[in-house]
């Protein structure tokens, strides 16, 4: 990255800063306690995307484009934290990403991220919610989301949103864990330095039919449920549907 680069990326995430801390203050009930916790849960999930889980990003951005058959177009990543898998897809294929999250600092960060990368021209992180998406119907060839999905209460109204977004004919692809592409000892030990213990894994306390169950909550018929299996179990789960 250039030295004028470096600068503009500085003051983009200035910028960005600025913003989330003008969302903070006008948000009913924020508190400065809140604020930072919402900071420190940012910093922390963008310190594991960049050391911890940086394998497992380009490795997932392919399995997703092999699996689903879109190399290209408009691209939603919900819950993007860092922005990781936004960007290894904004490289992997011809996609124009918006990256959503509804932690304000977490936007921040992966706008800066995108900088870094030099994917800022097709990387746009944005404030949103998942269940509740700004965005027309039919409105995307790809939505997909890694590692959010467990801690969403409501699991199928986040379908039932990516599901209207989506043109016709196109995919999604939520869930979490890691990547088949990426071979087992790499895996394992991603999961022991995360969890301690595999079992500890969050999309393993969720079984295959809790996710059918899911799916067809939301209405959606033309559905897979992908499993990540290796010889000592599961270690990731993804729903893949299209858009009939």
């Amino acid at each position: 990255m250039s030295q004028w680069q470096k600068w503009f990326a500085c003051l983009l995430f200035v910028a960005v800063v600025s913003l989330v801390l003008l969302h903070l203050r006008v948000t009913a009930g924020q508190t400065e306690s809140d604020a930072e916790n919402l900071k420190q849960a940012a910093e922390r999930i963008a310190e594991t995307a960049r050391t911890k889980f940086a394998p497992v990003y380009p490795a997932l951005a392919k399995q997703i484009i092999e699996d689903t058959g879109v190399k290209e177009g408009i691209c939603i990543d919900l819950g993007t934290g860092a922005g990781a898998l936004g960007i290894a897809l904004a490289k992997a294929g011809n996609f124009k990403v918006y990256a959503v999250d509804i932690n304000p600092f977490a936007v921040a960060i992966a706008q800066k991220n995108a900088v870094e990368a030099e994917v800022s021209d097709r990387f746009f992180p944005m404030l949103g919610n998942a269940l509740d998406l700004p965005f027309k119907d039919n409105f995307a060839d790809l939505v997909v989301s890694r590692g959010m999905i467990p801690f969403i209460e409501d699991k199928a109204v986040v379908f039932r949103e990516a599901y209207r977004v989506l043109k016709k004919g196109r995919a999604a692809y939520i869930g979490g864990g890691f990547s088949r592409m990426l071979d087992e000892e790499t895996v394992v030990k991603i999961v022991k330095e995360a969890w301690g213990d595999p079992q500890k894994l969050p999309i393993r306390r969720m079984p295959k039919e809790f996710w059918e169950e899911q799916v067809k909550k939301a209405g959606i018929t033309n559905y897979r449920i992908i499993e990540d299996r290796y010889p000592s179990g599961v270690y990731g789960t993804w729903v893949m549907f299209k858009k009939q």
